[in-house]
């Protein structure tokens, strides 16, 4: 595991690696760059590039760290993707279900195979899973992690690439709005963030505003 800064994680932990763009959410994929550049390094984890690769043996890892840690699954990848056999995915969740001393948030954007899955995981408090929501027509996705078994459901409304209109947040424990980092970072509306940020409160829903957030410091401050 890698210690993060992601500001909403702790450490990261990759028993998969690699994916493909599936919506405007990944035009600017942060893991793509970092591939390329840990394979042109001679990463072992990355000889493939960001092709979809299954890592058995990284699966041990959080059961070697004793110290209670807030892990982000899969920051290099997306654990529901159609490539990763179901055999690996609850080999992944075997091996949280075990290491329960720390809390585990996944994130994915394929909310459909998610759900078509879900049943046939484990899910514990300690098990947090997240769909990201980039613009309105990945709104979809809360609805189908709301029909899941996960326990605890959040929101990764990054990038916040245009304004979502209404959302209905129930049964959403946290919800986490942000932006691009690096080149080409495309700009994030104050206004598309104070809207979500005043339905949270509306709805009683937990609600975390990354830094990274490319936005005007004089309009933010008026958030």
């Amino acid at each position: 595991m890698h210690k993060s800064k992601i500001e909403w994680t702790e450490t990261t932990w990759n028993p998969v690696t690699g994916c493909t763009k599936i919506s405007a959410g990944c035009l600017n994929c942060y893991a793509e760059r970092m591939a390329k550049r840990l394979h042109a390094m001679g990463q072992q984890n990355y000889i493939n590039g960001f092709k979809v690769t299954c890592h058995p043996h990284m699966l041990e890892i959080p059961l070697k760290k004793k110290k209670s840690n807030l892990i982000f699954v899969n920051s290099m990848s997306d654990l529901f993707h159609k490539d990763v056999p179901i055999t690996f995915i609850k080999e992944v969740f075997s091996v949280m279900r075990i290491a329960d001393n720390h809390v585990y948030q996944i994130l994915t954007k394929r909310a459909e195979r998610l759900l078509d899955i879900s049943e046939q995981l484990t899910w514990k408090d300690h098990i947090w899973m997240g769909v990201t929501v980039e613009d309105k027509h990945s709104k979809k996705r809360i609805e189908y992690l709301r029909k899941t078994k996960a326990r605890i459901k959040f929101l990764s409304i990054e990038p916040l690439l245009e304004p979502l209109g209404k959302l209905n947040l129930k049964n959403i424990d946290w919800v986490i709005v942000g932006g691009e980092s690096g080149p080409g970072a495309r700009l994030v509306e104050p206004d598309c963030v104070r809207s979500i940020r005043d339905q949270c409160i509306k709805q009683n829903v937990p609600f975390f505003s990354s830094n990274g957030a490319v936005l005007e410091k004089k309009k933010m401050a008026e958030l």
